[in-house]
């Protein structure tokens, strides 16, 4: 499981750190980034992470922000607020936070989050993803959140509805890491996820949420095979 920690003072920290390598030694290894506050590195690199247990307040973009546009772009990524104001309890219902833990942070409530967050890990890796290296990050993708993938010189655009990520991929290669169906080749430079397909036109495909994609006729034959194959 991996975990993002964002916490400024360096006490906090340290004290969350032995708490978190404590439960590590019994029961299972953590892959653990530690930041004192968040960044524009911070930002684009929470795909990566199962949860993410944040302080509320933190110099530069605060928790509350950060929350908000993670959970804008990650509908899947668990959030745990560490605070010592629990009267902003309610303003993390708005990102749909998986718990708070109060400051000081003690060890069994720790814990306990640890083995919830644990649990529900192994139960979301089951779900169907492919993953995209970016530099030394990868990038996790359930098939579901993939609108379609565009080719870009020599790279590739990976879109969801909150995202787009480059990626040093020709489209050949990202096919291959995906299933056939649902992902089918639509035009040269494009693969469209089929179930997000709500109306076939002459030159494109409309998708949900109200984006498109071109196609041309080299590729009818593939892509009217795979929309039927969805209601078989």
């Amino acid at each position: 499981m991996n975990l993002l920690v964002v916490e400024d003072n360096p006490r906090d920290m340290q004290e969350l750190l032995n708490l978190l390598h404590g439960w590590e030694e019994q029961n299972q290894p953590l892959g653990i980034r530690a930041e004192s506050c968040i960044t524009a590195d911070t930002m684009q690199a929470f795909q990566g992470y199962d949860a993410v247990l944040l302080d509320i307040e933190t110099p530069g973009i605060d928790g509350m922000a950060f929350a908000r546009r993670l959970r804008a772009c990650n509908s899947r990524i668990d959030i745990i607020f560490v605070t010592c104001h629990t009267d902003l309890v309610m303003d993390g219902f708005s990102v749909h936070a998986a718990g708070f833990l109060p400051k000081p942070v003690e060890q069994k409530q720790l814990w306990e989050t640890l083995d919830f967050l644990a649990k529900r890990s192994i139960s979301r890796r089951a779900d169907a993803c492919v993953t995209f290296k970016r530099g030394t990050a990868c990038d996790r993708y359930y098939y579901d959140d993939i609108l379609y993938i565009e080719a870009r010189l020599h790279n590739i655009v990976v879109v969801t509805p909150q995202t787009r990520q480059k990626y040093n991929l020709s489209l050949t290669q990202a096919l291959e890491n995906l299933p056939q169906p649902p992902f089918v080749r639509c035009h040269r430079s494009y693969i469209v996820n089929t179930t997000k397909v709500t109306a076939v036109e002459k030159d494109a495909l409309l998708l949900a949420g109200g984006g498109k994609t071109p196609t041309t006729p080299t590729y009818s034959t593939a892509i009217q095979r795979a929309l039927l194959a969805l209601k078989a």
